[in-house]
């Protein structure tokens, strides 16, 4: 029974990365961040636990990954993409008017080409993740910049400009 708190622990983490995701589309940057910095903690825990309890497991370090992926992977790329679109003169929201023409072809997505650049985050943290769970040398240290690292600096620009009452925060 020992063996699923760990994971039981990196699913919270999962979890917290699917409201932040959410949170984070609906440009509610506060609540998005309080789930990624939730996500982050249950992040640190499960690993803590797994090591306390000395229940690693191939299946926990792989479901580990995969909430990490959505949590400092997905939610920094959609704030990202988020505020390139409001600051490329989109609205705060994201109007998608889906319809299929006779050709089936689908039209209406009415975003600033260049906001997709911040999902250049999310296929950036996909690669360093695969790159870690392959790295032995990584077990007891990290190269480079560790993907929660990014997500806290991902999340907090938006913070930032909002909570300094930015008019650039404003104008976007």
């Amino acid at each position: 029974m020992k063996k699923h708190i760990p994971n039981f622990i990196t699913l919270l983490n999962l979890l917290c990365g699917c409201i932040a995701v959410l949170c984070a589309v609906s440009s509610d940057f506060f609540l998005a961040a309080l789930f990624v910095f939730a996500g982050i903690f249950f992040d640190f825990m499960d690993g803590l636990t797994a090591r306390l309890l000395n229940v690693k497991s191939a299946l926990g370090l792989q479901l580990d990954s995969l909430a990490d992926m959505i949590t400092s992977g997905v939610v920094p790329g959609v704030v990202m993409f988020k505020l390139l679109t409001m600051s490329l003169g989109g609205d705060k929201t994201i109007f998608v008017e889906a319809s299929w023409d006779q050709t089936n072809y689908w039209h209406g997505l009415q975003v600033p080409l260049l906001a997709f650049l911040g999902f250049l985050i999310t296929l950036s943290s996909a690669y360093r993740l695969a790159k870690f769970n392959l790295d032995e040398d990584q077990q007891s240290y990290f190269k480079g910049l560790p993907t929660p690292a990014n997500t806290i600096l991902i999340i907090s620009l938006p913070l930032i400009l909002e909570f300094q009452g930015s008019t650039l925060y404003h104008k976007i």
